[in-house]
């Protein structure tokens, strides 16, 4: 008789997951966070935000909607080197401009591991199971509302009835 999967394990079956690991910063060499909010043309983000990927500091490149469409997460070496890294990357990305900045002091969640000051691991904080008969209906009839195309509404007026 076969196991049944649980979701995590078929996504792990599908190869939907990479697996990864994380390391101290505290101990990487790389001990400072600064998470940036830039704006750049709408027209334009997708190979900025490529090649900004491509920077050895930057550890996060997202797309976002508003003003602000770009999240930048980079370490740093030290405090002292914020200033001179955005000024190379404004240099580099004429067309980014840098909104706001801010300095991560404590991470005191990564990845599902609570952190010490130092970024080092203290606890998992583990997915909640998604195991169980409840957890399989609701899925199911997730996956039937996704399937289903929505009922067409129609907006018309109602006609007049005659005679």
């Amino acid at each position: 008789m076969a196991r049944k999967l649980t979701p995590i394990s078929r996504l792990d079956a599908d190869r939907a997951l990479a697996h990864r690991c994380e390391v101290a910063r505290s101990l990487s060499g790389w001990p400072v966070s600064v998470s940036y909010w830039a704006a750049v043309p709408q027209s334009r983000a997708p190979q900025l935000a490529k090649s900004i990927s491509q920077i050895r500091e930057i550890r996060l490149c997202a797309s976002l909607t508003g003003p602000h469409n770009l999240l930048l997460a980079a370490w740093l070496r030290s405090v002292d080197d914020i200033g001179a890294f955005e000024s190379r990357l404004t240099a580099r990305h004429p067309e980014l401009t840098v909104a706001d900045r801010a300095l991560t002091l404590w991470p005191m969640k990564l990845a599902g591991h609570l952190l010490d000051p130092r970024g080092r691991h203290l606890r998992a904080v583990p997915l909640t199971s998604w195991e169980g008969a409840h957890s399989d209906t609701a899925e199911a009839a997730l996956l039937d509302r996704l399937r289903t195309p929505p009922a067409r509404q129609d907006f018309t007026a109602p006609r007049a009835r005659t005679g």
